[in-house]
């Protein structure tokens, strides 16, 4: 199984009332980027935390992205995220 720099292991908890979810993609707008707590927050008004610092990169308030989010323990992660052109 091959895994995107970054991106976190992790393994599927059995039995209802998990957290967890796997990944998909959401299609926004960043309305702030928070690079002291790796943090995005999109339109929607969802926030999602960076598993590496360089997911980040090349992000400003106003950009259109793709992002690939999973969730783990009710925390939105980033699996993978790309600038979309305006």
């Amino acid at each position: 199984m091959a895994l995107a720099i970054g991106a976190p292991a992790y393994a599927w908890a059995a039995g209802g009332g998990s957290t967890e979810q796997a990944p998909h993609w959401v299609v926004a707008e960043v309305r702030e980027v928070d690079r002291v707590q790796n943090r995005l927050v999109l339109s929607d008004g969802s926030e999602v935390w960076a598993t590496d610092v360089r997911q980040l990169d090349q992000l400003t308030e106003g950009t259109k992205v793709k992002v690939r989010i999973e969730t783990r323990g009710g925390r939105r992660f980033i699996y993978s995220v790309e600038r979309l052109s305006p």
